[in-house]
């Protein structure tokens, strides 16, 4: 994976990654500008826009990529034909939210609590993770019902950015979700970052480092997911039965999305999961692709809260234009972004524009 170091090394990955996979499909390109993808292996962590050519452009300046769990994913384009209703936008959710809280917005909203046989257990792992608050996914989030209608919308945001109101939803056209996202790995977790400036996790509490001891894990579904509201709650009460807030993968092969145009991930690893060769990624991608969304946008790293919110803006200013599909809409966003990266910065940087893709019907 391209890491956000600043300076040459990632530069150096980038160009040695091109040169070994992408060099030499070139000649058979030809004059082919937009790729359909299905990589296998540790390939699929990699967001193939980044990789940086001979003469220094990013192959997302030259090319469309729409990322595939399988080839044959392509035929069953268009064959799903249920509609799905309001777009459902989700973010800055109150992490902190205790239970009487909780008790009395489900009562605001007429909802129900997750039923108890509904349950699933989060991962024993997330021991000593802290989600704090990102104002940015409001912003994000307020901009795109404004972009969208708010008459072709649904917004729930703080203390109503809850797991029931995801799981109650129904079937929604586009699902928007704006919060921190998490992926364990099979690594020592005194491997993970502490940068608050992220879609990612903070861990605020560490145990020992065991150099060369990794974590061998449960249901690789338990290891990936989204924070929603009340989810510091759930972590601190050490009962991994109580996982309220905290959406991991299994979770997610429940929701009803058969009929959802596009999901998008606005948050940190939301592409990654457990690679298996020949069977592609498990975690969000693939539970979100087996509810039955169409199309999906996920991010390959921890991601920063005021580019991607930037970057969202774009990407659905692109769509309501109407002259590009969803997927091209997201390549002219982040190029886009980094133009206002170099600008910024002084360096185009891929950290912070590159780690979104685009997987399924465009």
């Amino acid at each position: 994976m391209i890491k956000h170091i600043k300076g040459a090394k990632p530069l150096k990955s980038s160009r040695k990654i091109y040169t070994l996979v992408f060099e030499p499909l070139k000649k058979e390109l030809g004059d082919v500008k937009e790729i359909f993808i299905s990589p296998d292996g540790n390939l699929n962590l990699i967001p193939f826009e980044v990789l940086q050519g001979h003469d220094g452009r990013y192959l997302i300046e030259d090319y469309t990529f729409n990322y595939l769990a399988a080839g044959r994913d392509i035929l069953g384009f268009g064959q799903i034909k249920e509609k799905g209703g309001k777009a459902l936008l989700m973010g800055d959710p109150d992490f902190d939210m205790g239970g009487e809280e909780k008790d009395s917005t489900l009562r605001k909203l007429a909802l129900g609590e997750v039923k108890k046989k509904d349950i699933v257990k989060r991962s024993s792992d997330m021991r000593g993770f802290h989600f704090t608050r990102l104002l940015g996914t409001r912003e994000e989030v307020n901009a795109i019902r404004a972009i969208l209608g708010e008459d072709k919308t649904v917004l729930f945001t703080g203390k109503e950015a809850l797991e029931e109101v995801l799981r109650q939803s129904g079937t929604p056209s586009i699902l928007h979700l704006a919060t921190h996202g998490f992926f364990l790995s099979d690594l020592d977790l005194s491997d993970l970052r502490d940068e608050t400036l992220e879609r990612g996790i903070q861990q605020i509490s560490m145990f020992p480092k065991q150099i060369g001891i990794g974590v061998k894990v449960e249901n690789p579904l338990l290891r990936s997911g989204i924070a929603l509201a009340g989810a510091n709650k759930a972590i601190t009460s050490g009962d991994i039965d109580k996982s309220d807030g905290i959406v991991t993968a299994e979770k997610i092969l429940g929701l009803r999305l058969r009929g959802t145009d596009m999901v998008v991930l606005s948050a940190c690893e939301t592409g990654v999961g457990e690679v298996k060769t020949g069977e592609g990624v498990y975690g969000l991608r693939r539970a979100f692709t087996q509810a039955g969304a169409k199309s999906l946008v996920m991010s390959m790293w921890s991601v920063p809260d005021k580019e991607t919110k930037e970057l969202m803006i774009e990407f659905y200013k692109n769509i309501q234009s109407g002259k590009m599909n969803r997927c091209q809409a997201l390549r002219q966003a982040a190029l886009k972004e980094l133009q206002i990266v170099r600008e910024r910065y002084g360096y185009a940087n891929p950290f912070y524009w590159g780690a979104f893709v685009f997987m399924g019907e465009p």
